[in-house]
């Protein structure tokens, strides 16, 4: 039982982090923006800079690291689908996360596939 509930306080952490990074929009050049992001990201061993550099399928296995359920991995692929509306990087993240998730939860996804289509 105790695993249970240490799981699922896991999930919520993870929740809070997804839902506070998804609100939090971007802006690129704005420096308070990017201290807000890092400091989500510093809870999952990540900054702005990292992310924006590391290869696709390191963040995967990062997320895996910091047990991100398929479902907030594909919210945390739902923000960087979104940044990518600004920064270019984060596009070929977003798609390799989504195909990542498609292909490891053994579970097909229209709705992930759509998504990939509209990357």
């Amino acid at each position: 039982m105790l695993n249970k509930g240490v799981k699922s306080e896991e999930d919520r952490r993870i929740e809070s982090i997804v839902v506070k990074l998804s609100s939090i929009g971007f802006v690129p050049d704005d420096l308070k923006v990017k201290e807000e992001i890092d400091a989500e990201l510093a809870k999952i061993g990540l900054t702005f800079s990292i992310l924006l550099e590391m290869e696709a399928t390191a963040l995967n296995q990062q997320l895996l690291q910091f047990n991100f359920g398929w479902d907030r991995m594909e919210q945390f692929a739902d923000v960087m689908a979104q940044w990518a509306k600004k920064e270019e990087r984060f596009k070929a993240k977003a798609k390799s996360l989504y195909s990542f998730i498609q292909n490891e939860s053994k579970a097909f996804s229209f709705e992930i596939m759509a998504k990939i289509g509209q990357l």
